[in-house]
């Protein structure tokens, strides 16, 4: 059509749909990070059956959902959305995947929004095509399982500066920090609009607990990939639980800065009562059959 007083033969015509979002809101009393709220943000039904697993950082919940052809083929996207507050040092990883009935999905449909000065928004866009490939393998529930945790077993954390110009990514080792003990800290300043390419700035960092300075260094940070930013320094023996790990005046820009949650002498989720070893031995003997119960 070249001209506005042309007719189409065969008129076009637009299927429209509207999601409305539910939210919902989720208390975790985490033993360290002390009481976190998590918002879920969903655009298909209600969600149900919220449940956050401290050791395995997992998150999950159930949404009611026909497994049929004819409601996939009207359903263009599921999308979800989860809010975490930025003093959640435990949900501050720089990637998430998302398994669906037990099905992992690609990584793909995950993005993480930091440009919100007190939490992060994490969505999940699930295409059509991913739900036919769930249908394909399981279509025994009227329901979806979502499970949603960190994407590698390697923690790397991840935080936008209140410019939102630089992403820093933060690991660490050993990964389980110890009061007096030896730690090296790596770290990645990436430029947002170069697609999160290291970049090579002068920086300040410091690790504050209290506001009390345990540690800072000044430099100028690594543009390459395979060479990171370390800081090494032996954490003091009177410093245990959350520390922050703070970038500022990222390339002389007083507005560059942000700050990491990490938690010194975590959780080990064990029971930690002390049991004697004469007793472990009893005990072995008795499952050998060597003591008579008489």
């Amino acid at each position: 059509v070249d001209d506005y007083s042309k007719k189409l033969d065969v008129p076009l015509t637009f299927n429209a749909g509207i999601s409305i979002a539910q939210k919902s809101k989720h208390e975790i009393i985490h033993p360290i990070f002390g009481p976190q709220m998590i918002n879920v943000v969903t655009y298909y039904d209600e969600i149900k059956n919220f449940q956050y697993d401290v050791k395995s950082k997992e998150i999950a919940f159930s949404m009611p959902f026909e497994w049929s052809v004819n409601n996939i083929n009207q359903t263009s996207v599921i999308h979800e959305e989860l809010v975490i507050p930025k003093t959640f040092g435990d949900l501050l990883v720089s990637g998430f995947s998302m398994y669906v009935n037990g099905i992992k999905l690609s990584d793909d449909i995950v993005t993480i929004d930091d440009f919100f000065s007190d939490g992060r928004v994490v969505h999940f866009i699930i295409s059509q095509k991913e739900l036919w490939n769930i249908y394909n393998h399981d279509t025994s529930q009227n329901r979806i399982n979502f499970l949603i945790k960190p994407n590698s077993d390697n923690i790397q954390l991840s935080s936008v500066t209140e410019n939102g110009q630089f992403r820093v990514l933060v690991s660490w080792e050993p990964q389980n920090l110890q009061s007096n003990s030896k730690t090296t800290i790596y770290f990645d300043i990436t430029d947002i609009f170069l697609k999160n390419r290291p970049i090579a700035v002068n920086y300040d960092f410091s690790i504050t607990q209290n506001d009390k300075i345990i540690f800072k260094q000044s430099g100028f940070s690594s543009y390459s990939k395979e060479k990171h930013n370390t800081a090494e320094f032996t954490i003091p023996d009177d410093v245990t639980g959350i520390v922050h790990l703070n970038f500022q005046n990222l390339g002389d820009n007083n507005l560059a800065k942000t700050s990491i949650p990490i938690i010194i002498n975590p959780i080990t989720h064990e029971n930690n009562i002390s049991i004697p070893k004469w007793i472990k031995n009893n005990a072995g003997w008795w499952a050998d059959g060597q003591i008579d119960d008489g």
